[in-house]
């Protein structure tokens, strides 16, 4: 073969009504369609991102559901409970909170 014909057949193929259609209807698909190939990717991550998510907050809630059900069952651990976070205090007891800088 030469290289002219080569060429021209090359020419011929890229030339033929299908071959434009199917390259324009890619270009299409990949770069200005709505759902483009970009906006997919950035609709993955996003779903990857609301996954992880969705596994963080139902362990949270299972150690939230846990440490109130201790809550409940302990009056101990409820007294500590409350002066540790709410800073309850006893009557005639004198309640000193220190803010380190």
């Amino acid at each position: 073969m030469k290289p002219k014909s080569k060429i021209q057949s090359l020419k011929t193929i890229l030339l033929d009504p299908y071959c434009i259609s199917t390259i324009f209807f890619v270009v299409w698909v990949v770069f200005f369609d709505y759902q483009n190939v970009f906006s997919q990717h950035t609709l993955y991550a996003r779903l990857k991102k609301l996954e992880e998510d969705h596994i963080y907050y139902t362990s949270q809630i299972k150690q939230i559901k846990k440490e109130k059900k201790e809550l409940l069952n302990n009056c101990d651990l409820l007294e500590k409970f409350a002066r540790e976070k709410y800073y309850m205090k006893k009557e005639k007891e004198d309640l000193y909170i220190i803010v380190q800088d």
